[in-house]
């Protein structure tokens, strides 16, 4: 009994937290739905990424050859054999 009271007890506070949650994220009347989109979407738009790790060429590294040979090889992003 102790436990079906708790757990009633439990979905009643998780159902008025929903409740609250739900009234304080409402969108206001006067805005448009394209801003209430864009918000949703975590703001307006945002600028494109900038390639961060180079200009996609590749770079000289020593590799270990199948009959245990290190050769100096073209490796990385952009790379075409």
């Amino acid at each position: 009994m102790r436990l079906l009271r708790l757990v009633a007890y439990s979905l009643l506070g998780l159902a008025i937290y929903e409740f609250i949650q739900g009234i304080y994220q409402e969108p206001q009347a006067s805005e448009s739905p394209r801003s209430r989109q864009q918000k949703r979407r975590g703001g307006a738009r945002k600028p494109a990424r900038q390639n961060i790790t180079g200009p996609g060429e590749g770079q000289d590294m020593d590799v270990a050859g199948a009959g245990g040979s290190v050769e100096r090889e073209r490796v990385g992003r952009g790379v075409v054999r």
